[in-house]
């Protein structure tokens, strides 16, 4: 009796590890683009596709690409905050911290879906497209206060 509920409950937590959120996409660069930022650049809205089985996954989906590309890659007129080597080498826990316990959660000031949630041609995913703003001011200060980057960020 005892080795059966071991083996349901084994089964069970592979069954719910095989369909958890991934916190990484697979490419985040392709599907975003800056939509607008205030004159000094604290605040900027960006657009991204999120990718996903429902609403929800394809929402956190979109901010942690979101996220990941003001981080390491930046926009036009918009430099990036730190490098990606660097945050997986020297600053893990931080960054781990930051995607792995949602904290990045703390700096998205505004989520709005611009459109449906739509399956991708060829493949077992859905995806939706999110207009996603994020307070870039206090993401630089909480870098900064964890001393991560470079001290002379870009604007």
């Amino acid at each position: 009796m005892k080795r059966g509920l071991l083996f349901l409950f084994v089964c069970l937590l592979a069954y719910a590890g095989a369909y958890a959120q991934k916190v990484k996409p697979v490419e985040y660069g392709g599907s975003v683009n800056l939509i607008k930022s205030d004159s000094n650049q604290s605040s900027i809205t960006v657009r991204a596709l999120g990718y996903g089985k429902n609403e929800a996954i394809a929402r956190e989906d979109a901010e942690v690409r979101v996220m990941r590309a003001v981080l390491y890659v930046g926009f036009s007129g918009c430099s990036s905050l730190v490098k990606e080597s660097e945050a997986e080498g020297e600053h893990a826990a931080y960054f781990s911290r930051l995607f792995d316990d949602k904290h990045y959660k703390d700096f998205i000031t505004d989520v709005v879906s611009v459109g449906d949630l739509t399956k991708v041609k060829g493949q077992k995913v859905k995806q939706m497209p999110f207009d996603i703003t994020i307070n870039r001011r206090a993401l630089r200060q909480d870098l900064v206060q964890n001393k991560i980057g470079r001290l002379g960020f870009g604007r």
